[in-house]
């Protein structure tokens, strides 16, 4: 069994009382994902290999949503628990400049759904 810190909607610790809550099971799994797409590739100096690789796929001229398909599926399926992406849905705002990623993951723990929205 594996747990994490719980993280609140704002991406915060989540706090009960003065007591930090912890996640487990299919609710740390859809956090560590969620984590993981809004982490840059390097941003994390303990680990710099963890994160989607942003500047070499996604934020390149000319980007291919099939390669960026396949970077994101890579990453997600990278996180412990997960088995395999069942669904993706991409939507690149241009003008925004913000990338939105809906997906479900089949897990460990069962079907994990989890929405990001990343700044690009």
């Amino acid at each position: 069994m594996s747990i994490d810190i719980k993280l609140s909607a704002a991406h915060d610790l989540a706090f009960a009382g003065k007591d930090v809550l912890l996640a487990d099971g299919a609710e740390r799994i859809g956090q560590q994902i969620k984590v993981t797409l809004l982490t840059f590739m390097g941003e994390w100096f303990l680990d710099v290999t963890h994160g989607v690789p942003y500047f070499e796929a996604v934020l390149v001229k000319a980007p291919d949503r099939a390669k960026i398909e396949a970077v994101i599926r890579a990453a997600v399926i990278a996180v412990p628990g997960v088995r395999r992406v069942t669904r993706m849905d991409l939507q690149i705002d241009r003008q925004g400049r913000s990338l939105q990623i809906a997906l479900d993951a089949d897990t460990a723990e069962g079907l994990v759904k989890v929405q990001a929205i990343k700044p690009i």
